[in-house]
């Protein structure tokens, strides 16, 4: 299949050269200042201030280790974190050799490159210096984590990701997350000390928007309106979790209490992913197909070490994930033709349980487009993956390409939802079937 893409789409290597261009915006830049005073962030929303004396010297992996020293961290978080610069309108991970600082004096002309955002937009979006998961940290390693440290900073990214709504889960994951958090934080529950009213006015600290959001119009009914008041299933979710969870509760085991909200993420595939912003092209039913075009879809695409998701966070829904196993992919940016300068375009094409109508028996592969100004980023993420993953292969041959192997039945099963997407149909020989 991978063959098949690059003869329809053209080579990688076609594109090495604007590669190097991006490379250049982030190793070519100006001198900066000898001395210089920098917070670093972190997820549990603490920073550290540091005063460097040689800043056009630091590269992140000085700075990461100044901050695992300054935290009291075991040297095994330098596997686990790295740095990020992080915005309203773009998130990017930086290489241990970057200089933070000398990408800053960039960060206009990478959002300019890699976003549609507008120049006041760009120039509203200072980007913060933070310390968090490094995305190429396997989930199979994290499961081996024992210190506090860390499993609290993991903790509370996960939480973020969590309650901000970017990791899309199922209700009962919702109120289950919810119930471990107030155990964290409210401590074991006392019907006379938690009182429905607390729980109702604390909503916005534990559940993303979508969960307790009132329609604006009162005589619309949510399509998965809840058979209780949220603040109800809240409080009935702290309570369950004191009982089930009191004899580590009663330990005063924050660690445990940490590993059990993981616990739940890392059954959903997602887990640990970067995230990209896009837009595919949605689909309408077949009357409106003849009077309007289909519709744009803004995505946001989640890639970790495992595969790729994507999510319309509008909907609240779950698209498509797509494991590396299951996957081939390329990206294009053609030129401006003097009509329309059309966005960069990263191509997802992946094996269907659909058959041909003509070859019973035999399964069919579906091509995604996936609109994006960061879809040179995601495919430079896609390959590392792939590479790191038949890197590990090759020294272990025993081991299976997935973490969890074919068979890990602790993973949640995740629906596609091919209805919604515009795709196109092959065999696996490069025949177009028809275009869905």
């Amino acid at each position: 299949m991978a063959e098949f893409i690059q003869k329809v789409f053209g080579n990688k290597d076609d594109n090495d050269e604007e590669a190097a261009e991006s490379n250049e915006l982030l190793n070519k830049v100006p001198p900066v200042e000898q001395v210089m005073n920098v917070v670093v962030f972190l997820k549990d929303r603490s920073g550290i201030h540091f005063t460097l004396e040689d800043a056009p010297l630091t590269n992140c992996s000085s700075l990461l280790h100044l901050v695992i020293h300054e935290q009291g961290l075991p040297a095994e978080a330098t596997d686990v974190f790295c740095c990020w610069l992080v915005s309203p309108i773009i998130e990017l991970r930086l290489k241990k050799h970057h200089n933070p600082f000398e990408v800053v004096q960039r960060w206009d002309e990478l959002c300019a490159r890699y976003t549609d955002a507008s120049n006041d937009e760009i120039h509203d979006s200072e980007p913060v210096l933070m310390v968090q998961r490094d995305v190429f940290f396997r989930k199979e390693q994290e499961k081996h984590i024992q210190n506090e440290q860390i499993l609290c900073l993991l903790y509370h990214e996960a939480k973020y990701n969590v309650i901000e709504g970017r990791y899309i889960l199922h209700e009962e994951d919702y109120h289950y997350l919810a119930g471990i958090q107030a155990l964290i934080h409210l401590g074991s529950f006392d019907s006379h000390q938690h009182v429905i009213a607390n729980y109702r006015a604390d909503l916005i600290k534990f559940y993303p928007e979508h969960m307790y959001a009132q329609p604006r119009f009162g005589f619309l009914k949510r399509s998965n309106s809840h058979t209780a008041p949220v603040e109800e299933l809240f409080m009935e979710a702290h309570r369950r979790a004191s009982e089930e969870l009191a004899y580590i509760a009663s330990r005063d085991n924050l660690a445990q209490l940490y590993r059990k909200y993981l616990e739940l993420l890392w059954t959903y595939p997602f887990y640990g992913g970067a995230f990209f912003n896009g837009v595919v092209e949605g689909k309408t039913n077949r009357l409106r197909r003849f009077i309007l075009p289909n519709p744009d879809v803004r995505v946001k695409a989640c890639i970790n070490t495992e595969g790729v998701c994507l999510f319309n966070q509008a909907k609240v829904e779950l698209l498509l994930y797509v494991p590396f196993t299951q996957l081939s992919w390329t990206w294009q940016d053609l030129p401006w033709d003097g009509d329309s300068d059309p966005p960069p375009t990263l191509m997802l094409q992946f094996i269907c349980d659909e058959q041909a109508q003509n070859e019973p028996g035999k399964p069919v592969t579906k091509l995604l487009q996936v609109y994006s100004r960061e879809a040179r980023l995601m495919d430079a993420l896609i390959e590392t993956c792939v590479s790191r993953k038949l890197e590990s292969l090759a020294s272990n041959p025993d081991a299976d390409f997935l973490d969890g192997g074919v068979g890990d039945t602790s993973e949640r099963k995740i629906l596609n939802k091919l209805e919604k997407l515009t795709l196109e149909t092959y065999t696996q020989d490069g025949e177009q079937l028809e275009s869905v």
